[in-house]
């Protein structure tokens, strides 16, 4: 017998649990902006490679012109006399006996007597006293060569081998029977739904290793060897620059070091959020605002252009923590995507494995699966600008 209600029906006295609830059916999920470091690099014009080492290495050999010029050391060069014996050099290998030489600062020419033990010696092109220096470059720019003359003895640069390692990415989306025939008030709790979920996840830890990883290797002291890989922050060092707050004058130079050592005329920058501000407020504080009331103000730098070539500027949101004051200057001429060659099942750059369940197990279960690495050879084509 139900209970008896004198009166008007109110919410408090109708049965609670026959109330339905108003559930918005949408499941809101909580994402970023794509991950674009590894979208280009997964769908760049350059091929993903195979690695068929089973280990996982990968390597490949860097090579570049035989140096040209050196800095002065030490003592430098002492001046005063047409003949100097033994000039503080970083490299005195770069040069060779009778190497025309523009020392810099001084802009005098001089020409080398002889290279032996590491000590270079020089002697004035005229004869005239040479002008002591300590500081700046020495460049060759010729050769002291007579006529009818025999072939010098010959220099070359010897390449570089550098090796990385692939990385495992495993992750995977375990549901039982009964939840996937059971109802929900939103979308996004289906396995499928799931499962792409899972994939989103998966492409921005792709991205932070790619961008991040400062260390490779391979252990072998488990049940079965295991390998990581580095990635941009651990492979470029040489146009790695610090910086405490951002100029103009301080953000050419950085550029234009990237551009000075080659590659193409292009770099995307990938900018954590501190970075873009900075860098945004340089052009932010070129304008002034007049007696007209402003509407709308602020900036949006997607490209920056110096002689040397063009930047293409990106927020990357991956970029946070303290990388929100990085920015990686990518050069994707010479960024290529490395994976495990197929096996068994199929490819091994990235893919679903469904039905990995355990025998007989009333559930459902996928591996999101991926063997991967990065190559960046002659990482001084990139730079890091980090505070």
């Amino acid at each position: 017998m139900p209970d008896i209600i004198s009166g008007t029906l109110a919410s408090d006295v109708v049965l609670s649990t026959n109330q339905m609830p108003d559930n918005d059916a949408l499941l809101y999920l909580l994402k970023p902006y794509q991950s674009q470091f590894f979208q280009k690099l997964y769908f760049s014009d350059r091929p993903a490679k195979e690695v068929t080492d089973a280990t996982g290495a990968f390597s490949y050999f860097e090579d570049e012109l035989f140096p040209h010029q050196d800095t002065l050391s030490g003592a430098g060069i002492a001046g005063g006399s047409a003949s100097e014996d033994a000039i503080g050099l970083s490299n005195p290998t770069y040069f060779a006996a009778d190497d025309i030489l523009l020392v810099e600062d001084t802009e005098e020419m001089v020409y080398v007597d002889s290279v032996a033990g590491g000590d270079v010696d020089i002697t004035s092109m005229d004869g005239s006293n040479i002008t002591a220096c300590t500081t700046g470059y020495v460049k060759k720019i010729g050769t002291r060569v007579a006529e009818y003359n025999t072939p010098r003895i010959a220099q070359a640069t010897k390449e570089v081998k550098t090796t990385n390692y692939l990385n495992i990415f495993s992750e995977s989306v375990d549901m039982t029977s009964r939840e996937q025939g059971a109802k929900h008030f939103t979308n996004g709790r289906s396995f499928d739904e799931q499962v792409q979920k899972k994939v989103e996840e998966m492409k921005q830890t792709f991205e932070r290793n790619f961008m991040l990883s400062t260390a490779s290797g391979r252990n072998t002291s488990g049940t079965y060897p295991v390998t990581w890989g580095k990635g941009f922050l651990g492979i470029v060092s040489t146009n790695k620059v610090s910086y405490t707050t951002v100029t103009e004058p301080d953000l050419d130079d950085f550029l234009q070091n990237v551009f000075d050592t080659g590659g193409s005329d292009s770099r995307d920058f990938y900018l954590g959020a501190n970075l873009s501000t900075a860098i945004n407020k340089i052009l932010k504080d070129k304008y002034q605002i007049t007696g007209i009331p402003a509407k709308e103000y602020g900036v949006n730098l997607t490209r920056y252009l110096l002689p040397f070539g063009m930047t293409n500027i990106y927020w990357n949101p991956r970029l946070d923590g303290k990388f929100t004051n990085y920015g990686f200057a990518v050069d994707w001429e010479s960024v290529t995507m490395r994976y495990m060659a197929n096996d068994k099942k199929g490819s091994q750059k990235f893919r679903l494995e469904d039905d990995v369940e355990a025998n007989g197990a009333s559930s459902s279960k996928t591996k999101v699966y991926a063997d991967v690495g990065i190559e960046i050879p002659n990482e001084s084509k990139h730079g890091i600008y980090y505070k």
